[in-house]
């Protein structure tokens, strides 16, 4: 993710739209990948409009943004995503699927490369979507934290600043994230080895 600089937001905040655009092209792809991440296997055709919807409002609070807080501009950005995509969640009513933590092995799993021939490669590509699917069903807290630290790359104390807990809080929930998703991959671990 591109560093955004100040006088850049400022002028974002003022309404130039250049500056915005570069805000946009500074947060879009991070934006996206989260959106598909926290809400995207169960309404992948709406993915575009929800990161639009959300880059709209965010737009539109930008002015509210204060630089002399200290937060960081790109977890106040998370922190929209977070709570967007919990809304738009919520309003579905979506069933959740409890999860067991327990009786896990502890292994990394072992994708496959991508230099492969076709049936690696289709092999691969269920993995993928074995391991989505599995990343959407955890808690949407638990998936919070794993989404911004795995695939975002933020620190623990960003992501305990966008969800407003403790960084002890957001490495239990990365911690029990894993825990599950282990557990729920261990037979394709065990399918991809043999």
């Amino acid at each position: 993710m591109e560093e955004v600089r100040l006088e850049t937001l400022e002028r974002a905040q003022g309404g130039d739209g250049e500056a915005y655009r570069e805000l946009v092209k500074a947060f879009e792809r991070p934006v996206h990948h989260t959106v598909f991440r926290l809400v995207g296997t169960r309404f992948p055709a709406e993915i575009e409009d929800i990161t639009q919807d959300i880059f709209v409002k965010l737009f539109r609070s930008l002015p509210q943004f204060d630089v002399n807080r200290g937060t960081k501009l790109s977890s106040w950005v998370f922190t929209f995503v977070k709570n967007y995509c919990f809304d738009v969640l919520k309003r579905r009513r979506l069933s959740t699927v409890p999860l067991e933590t327990k009786g896990q092995d502890g292994r990394p799993l072992d994708l496959p490369s991508e230099d492969q021939g076709p049936d690696q490669q289709l092999a691969s590509k269920e993995v993928q979507r074995a391991i989505a699917e599995a990343v959407d069903e955890l808690p949407r807290e638990q998936k919070l934290a794993f989404v911004l630290r795995e695939y975002e790359g933020q620190s623990y104390a960003d992501i305990a600043e966008i969800t407003n807990c403790s960084e002890g809080t957001v490495k239990s929930r990365i911690h029990r994230a894993k825990e599950a998703l282990r557990f729920r991959l261990r037979k394709l671990v065990v399918d991809t080895e043999g």
